[in-house]
């Protein structure tokens, strides 16, 4: 049987920390792919309940058995191409691959895992887009992974990534100014994925919300409001750095954060502290990079300020009017509108005109009434963009 599933770190221990979220935090301290490596193979087996790990690097179009913890040797050192061996298929549809029976499953080389003890894996690619490496997770007897185990090892993965982008962008200070702003990129949407594989929201939720972002800030100036907040280069910050408007929900317990139904007065005021943790979070990160920029500064006030109401009754601050950052104001626009009319476990979606109706009947109550106006007016790309990134079903 087979199957492909698509797709806060402080100085000190925290000892309230989960066993894996020791791992992300020991993960985003590493500062060198060794030590990425040393902590999967340390970790990764013990949370996932596996026979075998490893770790697979794509290397000049091969596959490179990097590191592994196994009850037995496996591969470790060899290189394969990677038409010939499972993590390259992985990392070269940028999918996670479960397979209860390799002997059942064509894409498996048969040959070369008869003299090792596996019989079942889960091959997951770090990060999805461009893989540059596998982890992959064996077990000894027939075993169809629990769905907690799967999501440990892509939240491993993308932990991984995260790393592994950071290292990168360390050892590469001194390349040209457009290696610098790829490496950024993929920073953020590395940080976001995080918050992506624990949320019941999916990656398109992120594509979205950008893209209302953007167009919502590029109609507020083509109609004479905030020119001089909204240049092009703010424009281009506001687009880069939305994907972490709810990076704090990393630190969100799994029972309230994937419940499926609504939350009681005392689990949502757990929730609402994703907010909070957003911006430590990027706080840390602007420390463990030694000092801030203005996409991370831009990025820690819309994660900390787009549940804001203009009338004051939002969180975390209560801020009101104008003392809203322009960029928090925005995101809790877009933020809501994608809420509205994208389907829950818990509620049904909402048509674009019913979401249009929601949020004209907030002006002046939850959202700036200007920006309200400018929603009004360009609500079909809303619409538009919506359908374009529209969720798998």
């Amino acid at each position: 049987m087979q199957a492909s599933v698509s797709s806060l770190a402080a100085d000190t221990p925290d000892p309230t920390l989960s066993a894996l979220d020791a791992l992300v935090v020991d993960l985003a301290m590493a500062r060198g792919l060794d030590e990425v490596m040393a902590v999967v193979r340390r970790n990764a087996r013990g949370l996932t309940g596996a026979d075998g790990i490893s770790f697979v690097l794509r290397e000049n179009g091969r596959c490179y058995y990097a590191d592994e913890d196994a009850v037995t040797p496996l591969w470790k050192g060899q290189r394969f191409p990677m038409e010939a061996c499972i993590s390259g298929w992985a990392m070269r549809h940028g999918e996670i691959v479960v397979i209860e029976d390799i002997y059942a499953d064509d894409r498996v080389p048969h040959a070369a895992y008869r003299p090792t003890f596996v019989r079942s894996l889960v091959m997951v690619p770090v990060r999805q887009d461009d893989p540059v490496a596998a982890i992959g997770a064996y077990w000894a007897r027939r075993h169809r992974p629990q769905p907690e185990v799967i999501r440990a090892l892509r939240r491993i993965a993308n932990s991984a990534a995260v790393a592994m982008t950071n290292i990168a962008l360390v050892n590469s200070l001194s390349a040209a100014l457009e290696e610098a702003e790829r490496a950024k990129d993929a920073i953020i949407l590395a940080m976001a994925s995080l918050a992506e594989t624990r949320d019941n929201e999916t990656a398109n939720h992120v594509r979205r919300t950008q893209h209302y972002l953007r167009a919502l800030a590029e109609g507020a100036r083509e109609r004479g409001l905030f020119s001089e907040e909204l240049d092009d280069a703010a424009l281009d910050l506001l687009f880069k750095s939305a994907p972490l408007h709810d990076i704090g929900k990393v630190g969100i317990p799994d029972s309230i954060l994937l419940k499926p139904g609504k939350l009681d007065e005392e689990e949502r005021a757990v929730m609402q502290t994703h907010a909070e943790l957003g911006r430590v979070a990027i706080a840390n990160a602007e420390r463990h990079l030694g000092g801030s920029s203005s996409f991370l500064r831009l990025a820690k006030e819309i994660a900390y300020t787009h549940h804001e109401r203009w009338d004051g009754a939002g969180y975390p601050q209560g801020l009101a009017g104008q003392a809203i950052p322009l960029a928090g104001r925005l995101m809790a626009i877009a933020d809501v509108y994608d809420a509205l009319v994208t389907e829950r476990v818990y509620k049904a979606a909402m048509t674009h005109d019913e979401a249009v109706a929601v949020i004209l009947s907030e002006r002046g109550r939850q959202f700036d009434p200007r920006l309200v106006d400018v929603f009004i007016e360009i609500a079909p790309l809303f619409g538009e963009i919506h359908s374009r990134f529209a969720d798998a079903r």
